[in-house]
């Protein structure tokens, strides 16, 4: 009986992954898609250039912050580290984070712990590396902040209809975009990614069924290896250009520092990022 059960969830467990790609195809493939997969295209950017910051704390060096832009362009901030792999890390690194979160999804018996485990990861990441400057907001500043954000937890702790908790959560989201405003050295944007995924991820661990996390978690991480695919054929597209018009990208920063056409460094990556997928596919779905 129990192998039975345990058959039929891996059935339906494929089902709702092959579901999650097939959505995640048609939406990397439909341009009249664009403004519905917006958020999507700014959390693959958020992926890659914390890719970039994290192989630069790895490798000895800082990362400072990144920034993610309203068109879906991302920018990291890094000082010292090994050019090499810090480089490379944006994406390769975005390939690895949708490969690692294929297999985690679908290698555990409770995906929601994944999802709040990566929604806490990328809420840190966020606040420490979104840019917020906490020293300084004056003293009227800290006041408006402090006393919006009590005034949240009052509510959601002392009302006991949900539109009285509905409210503090309000006013919390009032205090956070207040203290964004007050504190953010870069950009609101970036903020608003990493906070808004970091919360969404978490609720939907915490609060969604199992085959509902299982084809969320499918889908980003089959959208976030295909995105790492696609930027890095265009990459090869643009450095391939007499002329080219971005001629600051990380193809041409790795030629720059370790040698080798920058059209070759780009190539290599898409191979690699579909390779990185390929490999994790097989391994997850190979029963």
């Amino acid at each position: 009986m129990k192998a039975n059960v345990a058959a039929r969830r891996r059935q339906r467990d494929l089902a709702l992954a092959l579901a999650a790609f097939m959505v995640a195809l048609i939406c990397w493939q439909v341009e009249g898609l664009y403004w519905l997969m917006l958020p999507f295209r700014l959390f693959v950017t958020m992926i890659h250039e914390l890719g970039h910051g994290l192989a630069a704390e790895l490798t000895g060096g800082d990362f400072l912050r990144f920034e993610v832009t309203r068109g879906g362009a991302g920018l990291a901030y890094t000082r010292g580290g090994m050019p090499f792999v810090v480089i490379q890390a944006g994406y390769l690194g975005a390939a690895l984070f949708g490969a690692g979160l294929l297999v985690l999804t679908h290698r555990v018996q409770q995906p929601g712990r994944v999802a709040v485990g990566l929604g806490i990861f990328l809420g840190i990441l966020s606040l420490g590396y979104a840019g917020l400057r906490p020293a300084d907001l004056s003293a009227l500043q800290l006041a408006l902040v402090g006393a919006v954000g009590l005034l949240a937890v009052y509510l959601i702790l002392t009302r006991e209809t949900d539109r009285g908790r509905l409210a503090g959560a309000g006013l919390a989201a009032l205090a956070g975009m207040m203290f964004a405003r007050f504190a953010g050295d870069g950009s609101l944007l970036t903020l608003l990614v990493g906070l808004g995924s970091a919360l969404a991820l978490v609720a939907l661990g915490l609060r969604a069924r199992r085959d509902v996390v299982l084809l969320v978690l499918s889908f980003l991480a089959f959208l976030t290896g295909l995105q790492a695919i696609s930027d890095a054929w265009v990459l090869l597209r643009i450095v391939t250009m007499p002329g080219t018009l971005l001629p600051l990208n990380d193809a041409s920063a790795m030629a720059e520092q370790v040698g080798g056409p920058a059209a070759g460094w780009a190539l290599l990556w898409m191979i690699a990022d579909a390779a990185i997928m390929g490999a994790a596919v097989l391994y997850t779905f190979r029963r």
